[in-house]
């Protein structure tokens, strides 16, 4: 690995995917000093390193990357006392641990990312060097292959609502995340409510982007996440 400790790949993937049923999603060594076993490796695995080395199929691959998504999305765990916490907002970064900081105790606050105690007065850096600043998301959406959708396409993007990777496998370039949300795989557009039918009063829902595919733009990868999750 890249901290420089062995790990064979059944054993990485296994190790791996009990993290991810943990509701965890980012992958730290698990070697201990067999002296002292309070002792460990600080280094994170980068998901990208793990794909590679660990030799997942395309099926392991969906379900970790799936699992990675769902689980940052939905709480982080509290280095303190390990209860799990949400964010108010999607963009927070430091997040307050309300069962730390209850009974007249003073606030507790973590970083949503490297999950240790924020040390920073800021809100953008938690002052933590082993701390990459990075959404687990973004090295999966680079790294993601292309295929022949309309042109040439990624075939993993994030949901424009609420962030979550969905992979494309077949048929139609329009999708539906779970939130709900409906939009182009290709442009990324949303779904929009034009007019109303004349009988029963129901929108009819359509697409920014032509089913023709004429004139269709291609968005770029993303490099950024900022979504508010309702």
């Amino acid at each position: 690995m890249p901290c420089g400790h062995a790990i064979g790949p059944d054993s990485l993937t296994m190790y791996c995917r009990s993290l991810l049923d943990s509701g965890l999603y980012r992958f730290l060594c698990p070697w201990l000093d067999p002296n002292d076993s309070r002792v460990g490796c600080p280094v994170e695995w980068d998901f990208v390193v793990i794909r590679r080395l660990a030799v997942l199929s395309d099926e392991e691959r969906q379900e970790f990357e799936r699992k990675i998504s769902e689980n940052y999305l939905r709480r982080a765990e509290c280095p303190s006392c390990h209860s799990y916490c949400k964010r108010v907002s999607s963009r927070d970064r430091r997040v307050v641990c309300p069962a730390c900081s209850s009974g007249g105790r003073q606030r507790f606050e973590f970083c949503w990312y490297c999950l240790n105690k924020w040390r920073s007065a800021g809100t953008d850096k938690c002052g933590n060097d082993i701390c990459s600043g990075k959404d687990p998301r973004i090295a999966i959406l680079a790294a993601a292959p292309v295929k022949e959708i309309v042109g040439t396409c990624p075939v993993a993007r994030a949901c424009i609502h609420c962030g979550m990777i969905i992979e494309h496998v077949r048929f139609c370039k329009h999708m539906k995340c779970i939130c709900g949300q409906e939009f182009c795989f290709i442009c990324l557009k949303p779904k929009k409510q034009r007019g109303q039918l004349a009988v029963r009063q129901l929108q009819r829902p359509v697409y920014n982007c032509s089913k023709a595919n004429s004139g269709l733009v291609r968005a770029a990868v993303h490099t950024l996440l900022s979504f508010e999750v309702a």
